[in-house]
Formats: C-alpha cells, structure tokens, sequence
C-alpha cells in the first residue's frame, strides 16, 4: 500500500458502484484510481474537482488503474463551490489540466503551483477573471514550453507558433496583434498583486483564453476543441 498527495482533475462513473477518479499527485504524477463506492460511504467522504487529498491505495502492477483505499481531504474549498463564477474557473481548470497532464510524470513545481493557485482561487475577493488567465500563462512555466518574454517590446506582436513576440513585419504563424500582445506579456511577467491592474474586459479575455488554449493545443499536441471547455468559456468570461 502507498500513500500520496493528489489533485482531483475527473470523476467518472465507472459502474454503479465504483468511480474512476483522474489526479495529479506530488510524488507519481499523473495517476488514476478505481475508487469502490463503499470507500467512500463508509467515511462519508465527498469528491470534487481540484480538492487537494492524502490518498492511500493499492498499486496495480498489471494495469495503470490502481486500487484506492482511503482519501482524506487536506483543504477545504467551500467558498470557491459555492461561489459559481469560482466554480465555473474550477471547472475550465480542472478540464485543461486534466487533458495537458494525463501523461505528467513527477513534477513537484507543478504540482505546488496548482495547489497554491487553487487556494488563492478559493480565498480570493476580487480580480478573479484576471487571475483564471494568469493561472493558464503562468502554466507554460512548469510544463516544458514557456512563452518567450525576452524579446517584448512596445508595437510586437504575439507569434502563438514560435510562442515570442515579433514585430508585426516579421512574417510568422498565428500572431496576435499589439494590444493583446501587452496583455500577454504582463501575464506571464508581472507580480500576483499586480494582476488587477491589468485593464482587461469581456472580450479581451475571451481572445486571450482563446490564445492560451490554442498555445497548448499546439504546442502539447492535445486537443482542447472540446465541448465542455467551450460551455464553460461561454459561462465565465
């Protein structure tokens, strides 16, 4: 039997009494458990999307689906379920990431970065549409192809394929345009305080969500042209 801490990103039905549940762990990764229903009857146990648990269970040395014994909840999300627009964030997060790492091995930066951010979704009181798109740029930091900064300058554009800015004679794939540029470049460079003072509106999210999306559909090779990614853009911007 091991024991580890993980990130809940899915839970399906499996039959009518077990449950698949996808995580992301500190110690393994990536990691699915088949959970029996009786587990979490017995300890009156309640699962949800990005709850962050101690988990033990049984490993299956035949199959990548392991056994689940126990989970114990380590935080405590309340404000984040019972708010819908946090809860419409917690929806689009737990959807990309669990798409971007079905195939992470160990990564403890990540892992932490997650944790850390779902509990300042979780507390915070203001500028949370800001923060949703910061959490997704700052993303690129921990999963192997980050977004260029160095070469930003005022009037270049965003080259999405390359994943730098250019100027706008600079021939190249995908490329934003100047303004949305900015926007980028101070997402994935300014300080968390700072991330209010971001002049951003409806629009201007929707066209950066959609970048980031595209960035790691590119760039990841996976693909988040997905139904529900697109319900929940549609509710939250």
């Amino acid at each position: 039997m091991s024991a580890i801490q993980t990130i809940i990103l899915k839970i399906s039905n499996y039959t009518e009494t077990q449950k698949i549940v996808r995580t992301f762990s500190r110690e393994k990764g990536s990691i699915s458990f088949i959970t029996p229903t009786y587990v979490l009857k017995q300890k009156r146990v309640t699962l949800n999307i990005l709850q962050i648990t101690e988990v033990e269970y049984y490993e299956n040395q035949r199959n990548e689906l392991h056994k689940l014994k126990s989970v114990c909840q380590l935080n405590n999300l309340s404000s984040l379920y019972l708010d819908v627009y946090k809860m419409n964030i917690a929806l689009l997060w737990a959807e990309v990431l669990e798409i971007l790492l079905r195939k992470e091995r160990k990564n403890e930066e990540l892992h932490d970065f997650i944790c850390y951010s779902i509990e300042y979704l979780n507390t915070a009181t203001s500028d949370v549409a800001n923060f949703n798109l910061f959490f997704l740029y700052r993303l690129t930091l921990y999963i192997g192809f980050k977004i260029n900064t160095e070469n930003y300058q005022s009037g270049t554009v965003f080259n999405i394929s390359e994943g730098n800015f250019v100027f706008p004679s600079e021939n190249g794939a995908g490329i934003s345009g100047p303004n949305t540029a900015k926007a980028i470049y101070e997402l994935c460079t300014c300080q968390l305080e700072n991330v209010k003072d971001i002049a951003l509106n409806r629009e201007s999210r929707q066209v950066l969500l959609d970048i980031i999306l595209l960035f790691f559909s590119i760039h990841l090779n996976v693909d988040l042209n997905i139904k529900s990614i697109k319900i929940i853009r549609e509710v939250f911007l």
